[in-house]
């Protein structure tokens, strides 16, 4: 039913002001579930009445199921209007960049897996979603496989040099096809309207998570599950990859 809680709530969308909306800063389908998790959570009464105890209203907890609705509901109007005009290159640039990411990280896995900080370091690329994702975790991995080239020295089914140089030109290329491609009126409206659902279940979830933390700040059980999975996951990955270049960094050092 998400096309009639979108039609509930667009007016209320499209009040927004303009500085407000912002693209979803996480995959939308992370997102959905997040707020879906974070729905069930507060559904629990005896959750519930500690955060009424603090002064949420239950219109926030009504608004919430409404707004996954509507945000998941713009989510795919936009996927369908987007990929209806998509160029067929790009789509088959995404396609190899994926064929080829998932080559990377197999080979990976393989020759570093006597390396627990790099293995760290290929989880953490493998989580990646979407096109963005896509072009820094090809970077990544060009760059991780040059710094660890040694490793490979026994693989004969891999040139390492070679793959790490497509991976980096693949990124490049699909960079510029992101850059270059151009909303018409249809993808813009549906781009847009996406954006405004997920800002405002973006400030709904925010908002719900700022009272439980507070509610239940000295509940070490409950008071994790009113942060976000996928950012925890996000931070572990950046310190992971910030210590591979300070790895890199100490053994050039060294030498």
């Amino acid at each position: 039913m998400s096309d009639t809680e979108l039609s509930t709530l667009r007016a209320r969308l499209l009040a927004l002001p303009a500085a407000e909306v912002e693209a979803p800063d996480l995959p939308m389908a992370v997102a959905l579930q997040e707020a879906n998790d974070l729905l069930t959570l507060v559904r629990d009464e005896s959750v519930w009445a500690k955060l009424e105890a603090v002064g949420v209203t239950s219109d926030q907890r009504g608004l919430l199921a409404d707004a996954i609705a509507a945000a998941r509901g713009a989510q795919s109007q936009w996927i369908v209007v987007r990929d209806r005009s998509k160029s067929s290159a790009q789509t088959e640039r995404e396609a190899k960049g994926q064929t080829l990411r998932s080559e990377l990280l197999a080979a990976g896995r393989w020759n570093l897996r006597a390396d627990s900080v790099a293995l760290g370091t290929l989880r953490a690329i493998a989580e990646g979603e979407g096109v963005a994702d896509l072009i820094q975790d090809l970077s990544a991995l060009a760059e991780l496989f040059e710094r660890k080239r040694e490793a490979f020295a026994s693989d004969q089914s891999i040139d390492v040099a070679a793959r790490s140089e497509e991976a980096r030109l693949l990124a490049s290329e699909l960079a510029a096809g992101v850059s270059t491609e151009r909303l018409d009126t249809d993808q813009a409206s549906a781009v847009d309207l996406r954006n405004r659902a997920s800002t405002l279940l973006d400030q709904l979830v925010g908002s719900l998570r700022e009272a439980g933390r507070y509610a239940f700040r000295r509940d070490a059980n409950v008071l994790p599950r009113f942060s976000s999975p996928y950012l925890r996951r996000k931070g572990q990955r950046a310190r992971s990859l910030a210590a591979q270049r300070a790895e890199a960094a100490a053994e050039v050092v060294e030498a």
